[in-house]
């Protein structure tokens, strides 16, 4: 008479296993956590969010989104992001008394990146984060309501090619 296989559990499978399950629950719980740079530079780490929020305002997306895709521009152009926050802030305080960030409006802040869009800082921050953002595949479905690549499954014709909800534009 053969017996059934027992499941046993050794002092070393569980410690394989719990090891297992407290990497995975440290994975997850660092995966909402700033970039390294940003938590060295919470100031600039916190002007450059509230920028980016105000060029691409997404409410739902977390702030790891914004900060992540602008670690190689900071890395290449640090001088030119730091001097451009710098400028920004100036013109906060000769029109409104306080820093960019402190201006609860969002119309007033908006008017303010009006006077400087066209320029080199402006220009990067936006065409980093145009990219950082919109081409990130865990936000797609989620944030903006488009399901990825069609061609693997015939194209969108086939695929239900008027049944995109954009509620965002």
């Amino acid at each position: 008479m053969t017996t059934p296989l027992e499941a046993t559990l050794s002092r070393r499978r569980f410690l394989t296993f719990t090891g297992a399950l407290a990497g995975a629950g440290l994975t997850l719980g660092m995966s909402s956590l700033w970039p390294r740079w940003a938590q060295a530079e919470p100031d600039l780490a916190g002007r450059l969010l509230r920028l980016g929020r105000d060029i691409y305002p997404h409410a739902a997306i977390e702030d790891r989104y914004y900060l992540a895709p602008l670690t190689p521009l900071l890395e290449e152009r640090h001088e030119l992001i730091v001097a451009g926050l710098d400028d920004l802030d100036r013109r906060a305080h000769e029109a409104h008394g306080r820093d960019y960030t402190a201006i609860e409006s969002a119309t007033e802040r908006e008017a303010l990146l009006r006077q400087i869009q066209d320029g080199e800082f402006f220009q990067a921050v936006r065409n980093t984060l145009v990219v950082g953002l919109y081409d990130t595949p865990e936000l797609w479905q989620a944030h903006f309501g488009y399901e990825g690549s069609s061609w693997e499954q015939g194209g969108y014709v086939g695929r239900g090619y008027n049944d995109l909800v954009i509620d965002w534009l």
